[in-house]
């Protein structure tokens, strides 16, 4: 095998990993001045409507919770 084609290969490689990777364009500072921003935007998952549920759910439970715990206070003090 040539030389030509044994340094193609690995060469040819590098640039399709380079070509598919990602690009935010711009100076090294830019990139790392967006880095907090990419860190703040949330992606939505397929789990979102469950977690909206659960949380949904959570809430309730919090408001049951308050409104026995307000029924055992008002019993307390009708006990007494």
């Amino acid at each position: 095998m040539s030389r030509i084609a044994r340094l193609s290969y690995p060469v040819a490689a590098a640039a399709l990993l380079a070509a598919c990777g990602s690009h935010t364009g711009g100076s090294a500072g830019a990139a790392q001045a967006a880095a907090p921003a990419a860190a703040a935007t949330r992606i939505a998952t397929p789990f979102d409507p469950l977690l909206q549920d659960e949380q949904r759910a959570r809430n309730v439970q919090n408001i049951v919770n308050r409104q026995a715990a307000r029924q055992r206070k008002a019993i307390d003090q009708q006990s007494q």
